[in-house]
């Protein structure tokens, strides 16, 4: 990671160009045979050939190369592989790193945690994702008498009331110092969901232009003062312009304008003790459903115990470690919060546009896109806070030096996308973009191939994002719908990408816009070379290797000065497809 010299950083995984061309776009492209032994080809540094027929390439060229085989599995089913054996003439084995330290800018000599951070935890993802899979499994059946409550409530001029939280004692206008009842039961159950509840009151501690701040009554002593609530608002007003002019405007079920956030020790207990990763806060689609059976579809059709709000649960700080012997101070979970907003954000605003906006969809989205939305939304922060940086700058590692802002925004909101996406440079053979599990390395895969998906698709970003999320289709017919028929290809150059970046003579098609993944990562104190796991080929040392459904592999070689090698392979899969391009 990169160091603050003034804040802590709170989240530690492992380390803390346009438009398409036009084959792509129609689903078609030339393919390329380089197949003839009698006339080899020559590429240059950097030059990539996609979409290799006839199972094998002859190279030549006058001075001695280093080359890349690309093979990519495009099967759509994850759980489908594919198997690829190669055998070689003339060809040598490498083993040197693609990039090391040494051929990198030096990592700052200040680059260690701080004393605000000596304690680095991980989000705890798996159960953001049981939160998302469980919508998906227990509330798609409540979806129609939702709408159905909906509809009646808000257009038969029935909104004159303001509405309060479900399990609320008073029936005014929320106003400081109230105090309000609310549900944090979670489960993966429709029972858990929308029958238990186990209620909580909270004091509204402050209101902002878009945030209802509510703190529980039974919080750890020592945290969070209501000058710190009136900040932690106004804050909140900047993450929700930013994912509103991103992903769309949330539903307004409570007709109060304004999201809750309610911190709470709830949030803490569900971190064990001694764990090494925590939950910062979620977003609960259950809140958003109707407590009452719909009339017209009869018992069961409603939701309990829902909230019958659009609202967060976040976590408290807990100075002297009441809540299961976890300490959390203040510094470290207010610049969690931020970040965790911003995700959480994201994911109420799919939910409750599919509910009552985009009524044609007929179940939430799928995880890991819903996910990779999230992380997303974690960039989009990374930008906001950063000195000026924005997408397609192709950000490296001059950024960060001398500037601290820059450094910050990196620690606080974008190192944990590096830290997933590194989870899946370390294993391309096993994950993927697509993968229907909740892995860290799916989630950096996400991510990453949005950000490059967006990059190169020619329009703005908010309106890649607003596509996705305002759609009524999920996974990959939701990306084939945004990004066209070609999506096999632009997953096969995102994967080619993630070797030929920013190498010299690359093509726009294979580079990453926004970030030079090679220089940032070298640059960080605990990543020594460019994390992007490979392997080799050579004479004497054949080589197989099975891919899953959007998997990759990075098969190098190298080939002597004036000399011809040849590299041939069989699979039976008709979904691989074989790229190469030129390293040195």
């Amino acid at each position: 990671m990169l160091a603050p010299r003034t804040r802590g950083a709170f989240a530690p995984i492992a380390i803390g160009l346009f438009a398409l061309i036009s084959g792509c776009k129609s689903g078609t492209e030339p393919t390329h045979s380089l197949c003839n032994s009698s006339n080899p080809v020559t590429l240059a540094v950097g030059e990539v050939r996609p979409a290799i027929t006839g199972g094998c390439v002859f190279l030549s060229a006058t001075s001695a190369g280093e080359y890349a085989l690309v093979p990519f599995n495009g099967d759509f089913g994850f759980a489908n592989k594919a198997t690829v054996s190669f055998t070689t003439s003339g060809v040598s084995t490498v083993t040197t790193p693609l990039q090391s330290r040494t051929l990198a800018t030096a990592p700052m000599s200040n680059a260690l945690p701080s004393a605000n951070s000596t304690t680095l935890l991980a989000p705890a993802t798996d159960f953001d994702a049981s939160l998302r899979e469980s919508e998906r499994r227990v509330l798609t059946s409540l979806i129609p008498a939702a709408r159905a409550w909906y509809k009646s409530r808000f257009t038969s001029g029935a909104t004159g009331t303001r509405l309060r939280p479900s399990f609320s004692t008073t029936s005014s206008a929320v106003l400081v110092g109230d105090t309000i009842t609310l549900n944090t039961q979670t489960g993966g159950t429709l029972a858990a969901a929308c029958t238990t509840a186990t209620l909580r009151q909270g004091r509204v501690a402050a209101i902002s232009n878009t945030a209802i701040v509510v703190d529980d009554i039974n919080n750890p002593t020592g945290g969070y003062t209501d000058a710190d609530y009136i900040a932690i608002g106004t804050q909140f007003d900047s993450v929700y312009t930013m994912d509103v002019t991103a992903f769309g405007t949330p539903s307004d079920i409570d007709n109060n304008g304004k999201a809750i956030l309610f911190f709470t020790r709830a949030v803490n207990e569900l971190t064990p003790t001694g764990s090494q990763s925590v939950v910062g806060g979620f977003f609960y689609g259950r809140d958003l459903f109707p407590k009452q059976d719909s009339p017209q579809l009869g018992s069961g059709s409603g939701c309990p115990s829902s909230n019958v709000a659009e609202m967060f649960y976040l976590l408290v700080p807990d100075p002297n470690g009441v809540v299961n012997g976890n300490v959390r101070t203040k510094n470290f979970v207010s610049h969690l919060t931020v970040s965790t907003t911003a995700h959480e954000f994201q994911h109420l605003i799919n939910a409750s546009r599919r509910l009552y906006v985009n009524t044609a969809a007929t179940d939430f989205e799928v995880v890991w896109l819903n996910e990779g939305l999230s992380h997303v939304a974690e960039e989009l922060l990374f930008y906001q806070q950063s000195a000026g940086l924005t997408p397609r700058l192709d950000i490296d590692s001059t950024r960060f030096i001398g500037n601290q802002k820059n450094v910050d925004a990196y620690n606080f909101d974008q190192q944990s996308n590096f830290g997933r996406f590194r989870s899946y440079l370390l294993k391309p053979a096993t994950n993927s973009p697509y993968a229907n599990n909740d892995s860290l390395g799916t989630r950096g895969a996400t991510w990453s191939f949005l950000r490059y998906a967006a990059d190169h698709r020619g329009t703005s970003d908010s309106d890649t994002w607003f596509k996705l999320v305002n759609s009524t289709t999920t996974g990959i017919a939701n990306l084939q719908n945004v990004f066209g028929t070609g999506l096999p290809s632009i997953f096969r150059d995102w994967a080619v990408a993630n070797i030929a970046d920013d190498l010299t003579g690359v093509n726009n098609q294979w580079q990453h816009p926004s970030w030079n993944f090679r220089s940032v990562y070298t640059f960080l104190p605990s990543v020594k070379s460019y994390p992007l796991a490979t392997v080799t080929v050579g004479d004497g040392s054949p080589l197989s290797v099975t891919l899953n459904g959007g998997s990759a592999a990075y098969v190098r070689f190298g080939v002597a000065a004036a000399q011809t090698g040849s590299v041939k392979w069989d699979t039976p899969s008709t979904a691989l497809v074989m790229s190469i391009v030129r390293l040195k």
